[in-house]
């Protein structure tokens, strides 16, 4: 796994005190606090959370792809090349977009064009963005094709996504993020629709591609599992905020955060070390309508103290690299998985 860059070398994305909201008739839907996050050159960064804690829609506000509205970006930077991302017109999203930071969907289907080749959708982005020519943009989206594992390339130029296996599809869009080789992949829980076998393969083919070419990426994941062998560096997200960040390796051994500790404790153990009984977070996510005072986890928290309640905890450096959003981490005791 490629390991993250120096801290003294300037990061590649940058996002600082990001808020998204969004106008709905029932109400303000408050869906990212404040998000602030760094990544560098070949460093896999995972993103990690419940559904509805707010990963997917802060990584598509720095993409541009909020629909306003109802979605507002009310404040923040996401600086990439020197430019905010988020003060960028829609004819400069348009030459940056696939050409310096490339995304990844969940649903493949729904991402390519049931009317249009493959050949076509592959070469329209090389023809824009690179100024290739036909024949120079074809070359280049055989030789995608073939490096994503699709058999037979040259002739799959010819097919539609209906044509291909869900595995395929999901490959083809890979290609087809990777074809301009942008600096920065976000990979927006790319795997979801697949069943567990391809979801292996597209993880090791993602892997391998982010190492052998270098790039950044972010893996926007709720399987706290399938991070452990992928990313350098991981963000725990819950109701919208940032409540943990820590080297992987740091996560998995020295958690300082109850949620992260729960989420922990509801995932089965695959490396023959004994464990009981799994354990479910207790209670709901919080109803993102509205703001609330306090620690977002308090009313689901075992280790809840009275501060919990009135007052919001920032992250707080608690050394090797990780950071937690907790008033009560100096006193959780050590972990369990410590030193296993």
């Amino acid at each position: 796994m490629t390991g993250p860059a120096h801290p003294l070398v300037a990061p590649v994305l940058e996002v600082r005190d990001l808020v998204t909201r969004f106008d709905t008739d029932q109400g303000i839907v408050f869906a990212v606090k404040g998000i602030s996050y760094s990544l560098h050159a070949g460093e896999a960064l995972a993103i990690v959370g419940e559904s509805g804690s707010g990963k997917t829609v802060g990584v598509l506000s720095i993409m541009g792809l909020v629909p306003q509205p109802p979605g507002r970006i009310v404040r923040g930077e996401a600086i990439l090349g020197g430019r905010d991302l988020l003060k960028l017109s829609s004819a400069e999203w348009r030459r940056v977009r696939g050409r310096e930071i490339a995304m990844v969907f969940q649903d493949p289907m729904t991402s390519l064009n049931p009317v249009l080749t493959l050949g076509f959708q592959l070469t329209e982005g090389l023809r824009r963005h690179l100024g290739k020519t036909p024949s120079e943009a074809k070359a280049r989206a055989v030789e995608m094709l073939g490096l994503v594992g699709i058999p037979n390339p040259q002739a799959r130029m010819s097919d539609f996504p209906h044509q291909l296996s869900g595995g395929q599809r999901q490959r083809v869009l890979i290609a087809m993020a990777l074809s301009c080789g942008p600096s920065v992949l976000i990979a927006d829980e790319p795997t979801t629709a697949l069943d567990v076998t391809i979801q292996a393969q597209i993880v090791d083919l993602v892997k391998g591609l982010q190492e052998k070419l270098g790039m950044a990426m972010i893996w926007i994941t709720h399987d706290l599992a399938l991070v452990a062998g992928l990313a350098d560096r991981v963000l725990v997200m819950y109701a919208g905020y940032v409540v943990e960040e820590a080297p992987v390796e740091r996560l998995y051994t020295d958690p300082r955060h109850p949620y992260t500790r729960g989420l922990l404790r509801s995932m089965p153990r695959v490396d023959g070390i004994e464990q009981g009984r799994l354990e479910a977070i207790r209670g709901h996510p919080p109803d993102m309508r509205g703001e609330f005072e306090g620690c977002p986890f308090a009313p689901r928290c075992p280790d809840v103290i009275d501060k919990c309640r009135e007052e919001s905890p920032g992250l707080t450096d608690v050394g090797h690299g990780q950071r937690t959003a907790c008033w009560c981490w100096g006193d959780l005791g050590a972990w369990e998985g410590e030193g296993k």
